[in-house]
Formats: structure tokens, C-alpha cells, sequence
């Protein structure tokens, strides 16, 4: 009996093994998918893997996988810049890693720990898990270890800049050139032309900068061998700006215009943007100030034209799909009349056949008939109403779809490459040695000028993640620009903000929502930057079916009928008719009162 029992419960053991084995072969082919697509920076993808391995963590009920996959999580939310979910993700997993003496898992989430440590701005925590890496190679693989070893060298690079540690620039050398051997042995020339580049300004920063020279031609080399054509224009850029300092201004001018003439075939305007301002600073050193200036102008240009191109395709686009569904539904309606017509027509004449004829046959025969096809009618009508609605809810979603792509488009990419700008920038700031007060003020203008534009594109960004914003929404989003204003202006003007609304239900569309924020914030602005004014009082306040904001300051104030519409007061009258408000502005030498008010019945209407 006992021996029965034991056969039994090794049959059962066994075929338990063999059902989660192919689960864990599965596991270990999604996790594959999910890395190389996390490489690539196909979110979308590795979301989709990522939901497979969801489904797959009851079956395995295994506390290792689901730690494995929160890693994975953790890394997929470092790339969409959620560095607060990634590290808790990340640290959770570790720690679990840990215990266990898991070492190949601990020391990959301790590497993608020092990822997000770098992004969030704490280098030094970066340094000290990468560190922590580069010392247990042998438990992760070979191209995190590379990839280890050069981000330890890049991290290292940017302390020894900020603190002035020429010994940590030094060491970051020595980390680099670990890193180019490695690559090269393994042909991966993608990462060689990184490292080469960061070994070049280690190199430029330290003095060498023939060396720097010489290693950034490296750069280019292997950018062309990877055919990596943004990274051969990006070295071409360092090239230039090293020459320049050491005056060699033709040779400069030659290595910026062919990183521009790469950019113009790839259309990459951010960095772009970029090369025009090297492309400055050395005409500035050449005295060909009218060049200089000129160029000035293709800055701002680029910059306007690459946010509207790409906010106004978008909006172009999803036009274009509303109405080709719009057309879809009026042609779905009209069929529908057409179907509902001919059948009362052939209800109409089975009545007469039926009088003509037999009259007690063929009237129980016509009202057989006419039931079933009403019935029939009434189907065709229900049916043609579902293929409406589900193209309108169709219609809906893509819409929301295409918003959302484009939201995410502008924070992954300009949101990022223009804090790239603004980052540079400083740096260049820092190493400038020429003392000419006017090159650093144009500096700090542009670093500004790209703050404030990233600011606006985050309130774009979300007026554009939602179908409609509430009263509250809008509150909010005020709110924040007040502070933000009072902390640029060190609180030396009192600002307050009054909000009488009661109403809990009024709403708007994501368009009247960002017209009305843009129009209090340039009211706003125009009374910090112009007025000179002490106090600001703003109040947004419900009175019968209006909804009234009104910005009061205490300024200089002007005259309206001597002074002509500048773009801004001009701008801000646009937005209000585009939204059926009215706008009232009354000036005098006390200050300016502006009033936007608009129907609260109608705002959410498009």
C-alpha cells in the first residue's frame, strides 16, 4: 500500500514538473525579448512582453520570477523618466536578490539602480553602484560589465568637472579605455563611438587637447563604420569647439558645417540647434559678428518651427481621421434611410396584393410577412446604430491614442534633448574662460529661453493627456505657475490667488483649458516683467452662468488707446474669441485689470 502511495506521488510530482517547465522556458524567452527591445527603446514592445510575463507568474508561483520581472519593470519605467516607481521597483527586487544570494540578479539591479541614480542627478550614488558592478564582473554579463565600466567613466568625468578633482578625471580615462578594448573585441561599435567621444573630453578637460583631437577623429571613424550618423556629427561638434579654442578657426568652420549638412539630411533639428550655437560662439571669435547674429535667427527659428511641425502634424492628422469617420457615419445613416424607406414601400404593396387576392389567406399570410420584416427593419436599424457608435468609440480612441503618442514624443524626445541644451549650456558656462560679460549674458538668455520653453511644453503636454480638464484641474495647474513665479521673482511681488467656484462639475475641452491657462499666465507674466508692480490678485469666481478670471496688479499701467496690440495682447484676444469668451482689459496709471469671461455652460463643448 505504502509502496502504491509512493508511485502515485512521484506521478504527480513529475507531471507537475513537466507543465512548468515549458512556463519557465517561456519566462526566459520573454525576459530574453524584453532586454533587446529595452536596448533598442521599443517601450510599446517590451510593454507587450512585459504583460506576457504577467500572465505567466500565477502559473509559476515562484517569488524569483516575480522579483525577475520587477527588475524588467523597474528598468522599462527608468526609460519613461518614472524614476520613483523604477527605484522602488528596483530596490525591492535587489534586496530580494540579496537574501536569496542571488548574486547574477542582485548585481544587474544594482546596475540599472546606478541608471537611475545618474538620471536623477545623483552622480555620486551612480559611481559608487557602478563601482560596485565593475568590482563583480563576473556575475553579469559581458556587455553590462562594458556598459558598467563606461558609465563609471562618464560618471567619474562629470565629478571631477564639478568638483575640479583632476584625479577623477584621470581615473575615468582608465575606465573608458577598459571599456573602447572590450568593444572593440567584441565589434560593437555602436558603444565605441561613445567612449570614444567621452575619452576626448576627459582628454580636453585634463589640457591634452591634441589628444582630444585625435581620439574624437576615432569617434568619427567608428560612428561611420556603425553607420550611427548622429553620433559622427555630435563628435564633429566637439572637434569644432576644441579648434576654436585653439583658434584654428578654419578648420573649426569646416568640422561645424559638415555636422550641420549631417543634420539636414536626417532632419534631427534638436541637435541641430545644437550645432548652430558652436557654430556662433566660433564666428563670434572670428569677429564676423553680422554671420553671428544671423545665425541668432536660425536658432529660434528651428526651435519654434520643430515644436510646431510636430504639434501641428499630430493635430493635422487626427483631423483628418474625425472627419473621414464623420463622413463614414452620415454615408451608415443614409443607408439606413434608404433600407427603412424601401421597406415600408414593400409593406405597402403586400397590403394591396392582399386585398386583390384571397382576403382571409392572404391578409394572415401579408401580416406573417410584414411582422418578419419589420422585425428584419428593426435589426438593420440597431445594426447600422452599433457600426456608428463603434466607429465613433473607434474614432474616440485613436484620438486619445494619437494624443498620448504625441505627449509622449515631445517629453521622450524635445522635453529631453532640450534639457540636454540647457545642460550643455551651463557646462559651457563653466568652461568658458573668456571674461566678456556679454557671450556668458547670451548664454544665461538662451538657458532661459529653453527653460521657459520647456515649461510651456509641459502644459501642453497636459492639456494634451486629457480628453477634458475640470475647474479643479485648472486651479491646480494655476496654482503651480503662481509659485513658480513668486519663486523666479524671490517673492518680492505678493501674489495671491482668490477661487470662488462652486460649481464642481464645470469643465473643458483640453483646447479652452489651455487657452484660458496661456492667457492668465501671459497676463501674469506681462504685470511681473512690465508693470513693476508690488501686488498681484487674481480671482476666479462663478457668478450665474459665467465664469469670470480676473488678474488685478498695482503696476504702472498704459494707455490703451495710445499704445498699440503687441503680439502678446494680441495673442491673448485670439485665444479668447477662439474660445467664445470675451476679454476686457482696463489700464491707467494705478495699474491693469484683465477679465476673461466665458459661458460655463459651453466651455466643455467644442
Amino acid at each position: 500500500m505504502k509502496f502504491k502511495f509512493l508511485i502515485v506521488s512521484l506521478l504527480i510530482f513529475a507531471t507537475s514538473f513537466a507543465q512548468k517547465k515549458p512556463d519557465k522556458e517561456l519566462f526566459a524567452l520573454y525576459d530574453k525579448k524584453c532586454h533587446q527591445f529595452i536596448k533598442k527603446r521599443q517601450l510599446d514592445s517590451t510593454k507587450i512582453y512585459i504583460n506576457k510575463i504577467d500572465e505567466l507568474l500565477d502559473k509559476l508561483n515562484d517569488s524569483t520570477y516575480y522579483y525577475k520581472a520587477e527588475l524588467i519593470k523597474g528598468t522599462l519605467l527608468t526609460l519613461k523618466s518614472d524614476y520613483d516607481n523604477s527605484m522602488k521597483k528596483l530596490l525591492k527586487a535587489t534586496q530580494f536578490f540579496k537574501i536569496q544570494n542571488d548574486l547574477p540578479n542582485y548585481y544587474s539591479g544594482t546596475y540599472h539602480i546606478g541608471v537611475c541614480y545618474y538620471y536623477v542627478n545623483r552622480r555620486k550614488d551612480a559611481q559608487v553602484k557602478m563601482n560596485e558592478v565593475v568590482r563583480n564582473a563576473q556575475y553579469v554579463p559581458q556587455q553590462m560589465k562594458i556598459n558598467a565600466l563606461s558609465n563609471l567613466g562618464a560618471v567619474e568625468m562629470e565629478l571631477g568637472m564639478l568638483n575640479n578633482k583632476p584625479k577623477l578625471i584621470k581615473n575615468s580615462k582608465i575606465n573608458l579605455r577598459k571599456a573602447i578594448t572590450l568593444n572593440l573585441k567584441h565589434k560593437s561599435y555602436a558603444y565605441v563611438t561613445s567612449n570614444y567621444s567621452l575619452l576626448a573630453e576627459a582628454y580636453n578637460q585634463l589640457g591634452d587637447k591634441p589628444t582630444a583631437l585625435k581620439l574624437l577623429d576615432s569617434a568619427v571613424y567608428y560612428s561611420k563604420l556603425s553607420k550611427d550618423y548622429n553620433s559622427e556629427a555630435f563628435a564633429l561638434i566637439k572637434k569644432s569647439h576644441i579648434l576654436t579654442v585653439k583658434k584654428q578657426y578654419k578648420n573649426a568652420l569646416k568640422s561645424i558645417n559638415k555636422a550641420i549638412s549631417i543634420y539636414d539630411k536626417g532632419k534631427h533639428i534638436p541637435t541641430k540647434i545644437y550645432a548652430f550655437i558652436e557654430k556662433k560662439k566660433l564666428l563670434v571669435a572670428m569677429k564676423n559678428y553680422k554671420d553671428a547674429n544671423a545665425i541668432s535667427d536660425s536658432i529660434y527659428n528651428l526651435s519654434i518651427k520643430n515644436y510646431d511641425k510636430r504639434f501641428a502634424d499630430g493635430i493635422s492628422e487626427m483631423t483628418v481621421k474625425y472627419k473621414t469617420a464623420e463622413k463614414e457615419r452620415k454615408i451608415l445613416e443614409q443607408r439606413a434611410d434608404i433600407a427603412e424607406k424601401g421597406l415600408l414601400l414593400q409593406k405597402k404593396n403586400y397590403q394591396i396584393f392582399g386585398f386583390v387576392g384571397l382576403l382571409l389567406l392572404l391578409g394572415v399570410f401579408g401580416y406573417f410577412f410584414y411582422k418578419q420584416q419589420q422585425l428584419k427593419q428593426q435589426q438593420l436599424v440597431k445594426e447600422n446604430q452599433l457600426k456608428i457608435a463603434l466607429r465613433e468609440i473607434e474614432t474616440q480612441n485613436k484620438l486619445q491614442e494619437q494624443r498620448l503618442r504625441i505627449s509622449r514624443d515631445l517629453h521622450d524626445n524635445i522635453g529631453a534633448q532640450l534639457s540636454f541644451i540647457i545642460s550643455s549650456i551651463d557646462n559651457l558656462k563653466f568652461l568658458i574662460q573668456d571674461p566678456n560679460p556679454k557671450l556668458k549674458d547670451k548664454l544665461t538668455y538662451i538657458s532661459s529661453f529653453t527653460t521657459a520653453t520647456i515649461h510651456q511644453l509641459r502644459d501642453t503636454i497636459w492639456a494634451m493627456n486629457k480628453n477634458e480638464l475640470t475647474i479643479e484641474d485648472l486651479h491646480s495647474r494655476i496654482l503651480s505657475f503662481l509659485e513658480n513665479a513668486k519663486k523666479a521673482n524671490n517673492n518680492k511681488v505678493n501674489i495671491q490667488l482668490e477661487f470662488n467656484v462652486k460649481s464642481k462639475d464645470i469643465t473643458f475641452t483640453s483646447i479652452k483649458g489651455i487657452n484660458i491657462f496661456r492667457v492668465v499666465q501671459e497676463a501674469i507674466n506681462n504685470a511681473l516683467k512690465y508693470a513693476n508692480a508690488k501686488s498681484i490678485n487674481i480671482s476666479i469666481q462663478e457668478k450665474n452662468q459665467e465664469l469670470i478670471f480676473k488678474i488685478l496688479d498695482d503696476g504702472n499701467g498704459f494707455d490703451i488707446q495710445k499704445v498699440n496690440l503687441g503680439n502678446g495682447l494680441r495673442n491673448m484676444k485670439d485665444r479668447i474669441v477662439e474660445i467664445d469668451g470675451k476679454l476686457n482689459i482696463s489700464s491707467n496709471n494705478n495699474g491693469t485689470i484683465i477679465q476673461i469671461i466665458c459661458n460655463k455652460n459651453t466651455t466643455n463643448k467644442a
